[in-house]
């Protein structure tokens, strides 16, 4: 769809949630919630937890865009309902070494089935990049509920996570002992502090990790449902290295009867600063009672818990997909935050079909860290070690993604084939990336 005609048939209108004076939703907060809600599938919540929302939302900082059809059929949700709805807030994404950059996370991402393919994601999508880069921002980040949407805007898929299960009956005793207390705990207690302190120790040391939203917290530490109701079934442990008091672990969970017959224990959120905690957690989870699987829905690629198990045929991987999702901005920003694992120069062509990241870059490492130079607007083919897309530089970012996986695939090109193996190593990170933050 044209410019003319988008303009002619939408409105798009940026603007902060908020609250009446009763702590409700206010008219148009509460239509772009109606909105997300269809779009997802969603239940609206009561006014009690929808006005909790919103004073998330405003906690996050986040700014709402709505796409509004200008002339709506009578008695449609158009009259008030935005026909497409898109959001964005800072999000510091951790580079593992204590470092981080902070992202424009997008997310709440939705477009009613009857206005599909006139343009509505694309100009949303535009709109909000475009204010990104103006906000200062070196990337973009997502979580996606779909595998096939984004790349076209230049997103790459950075983080992928696993769903396991693990059988209780042929899981322990672990091959090396663990070490440490476990103990267990109210959700209540883990909500007044300790929590939030594990969790900001494995955010500061894991690659990929990014801030919580604050409407995550009451569910993750097993407050409250997804519904935003009080939480009824959610037990907590956490974990203390020994001789000491500090908790440097901790799981939610809750146990539920699964369609099989199988009791499962089923883990809200499992956060460790050590790999300690995760092992004795885990063998804590498995020693639970009265339960015959553990699932877990955020395991890293290269899980610990596969080598540590007595049987590792004891652990399934159920379902696997991509998780964060990075769409780079400003390249010479970007490369320059992040640490590197060994020093090396290679000059990079990168293509950008919207045209902010296209150009040539010279990456120069010492010392673990990168200086980039811009040394053409265009895409310099002959006179670059690395030719890729936009998407795929997001992709390789945090080291999870190997270039020389990509240069397999097709998506990374180079004349040389030490080139893409000598990225993969400056690229490598200090720990596996693992993401478990969803928005």
């Amino acid at each position: 769809m044209s410019n003319e005609a988008f303009d002619d048939r939408y409105e798009l209108r940026e603007f902060a949630p908020g609250t009446d004076d009763k702590g409700a939703p206010n008219a148009e907060t509460e239509a772009w919630m109606q909105a997300v809600g269809l779009g997802f599938h969603e239940t609206h919540p009561g006014e009690e937890a929808a006005g909790r929302m919103v004073e998330h939302f405003v906690e996050d900082g986040n700014t709402w865009l709505g796409a509004y059809v200008r002339r709506p059929a009578p008695g449609s949700v158009d009259e008030t309902w935005p026909a497409g709805t898109f959001a964005w807030f800072r999000k510091p994404l951790s580079w593992g070494d204590g470092s981080s950059i902070d992202t424009q996370a997008i997310s709440a991402v939705t477009v009613r089935p009857t206005e599909r393919r006139r343009g509505i994601l694309r100009r949303m999508m535009t709109h909000a990049l475009e204010r990104g880069v103006a906000e200062g921002y070196a990337v973009a980040s997502l979580t996606a509920s779909e595998g096939t949407i984004y790349r076209r805007f230049g997103f790459g898929s950075a983080i992928r996570e696993r769903a396991v299960s693990v059988r209780r009956d042929r899981a322990l005793p672990f091959l090396a002992p663990t070490s440490g207390v476990v103990s267990v705990v109210t959700p209540e207690w883990l909500a007044g502090g300790p929590g939030r302190a594990v969790f900001d120790r494995f955010d500061a040391r894991t690659p990929g990790s990014m801030v919580r939203n604050a409407g995550t917290w009451p569910v993750a530490l097993g407050l409250r449902t997804q519904d935003g109701e009080k939480a009824k079934d959610v037990r907590a442990a956490v974990h203390r290295p020994d001789g000491s008091d500090e908790v440097d672990g901790y799981v939610t969970w809750r146990v539920k009867e699964n369609r099989d017959g199988d009791t499962v224990l089923e883990v809200v959120d499992l956060v460790y600063a050590t790999d300690e905690a995760y092992l004795s957690l885990w063998e804590f989870l498995l020693s639970v009672d009265l339960n015959d699987v553990v699932k877990y829905n955020r395991s890293r690629l290269d899980d610990p818990i596969v080598a540590a198990l007595g049987d590792n045929r004891a652990y399934d991987v159920d379902h696997e997909e991509d998780h964060v999702w990075l769409r780079v901005l400003d390249v010479e920003a970007v490369l320059a935050s992040r640490p590197y694992a060994v020093d090396g120069s290679l000059t990079l062509a990168v293509t950008d079909a919207l045209g902010f990241a296209s150009g040539t870059y010279r990456l120069d490492v010492q010392e673990a860290r990168g200086s980039v130079t811009k040394v053409a607007d265009d895409v310099d083919v002959a006179g670059s070690d690395i030719q890729l897309d936009v998407a795929d530089l997001g992709a390789l970012l945090l080291g999870s993604v190997s270039p020389t996986t990509l240069a397999s695939a097709g998506l990374v090109r180079a004349v040389d084939p030490a080139a893409p193996a000598l990225l993969r190593t400056m690229l490598t990170p200090p720990r596996t990336p693992h993401g478990i933050t969803y928005f």
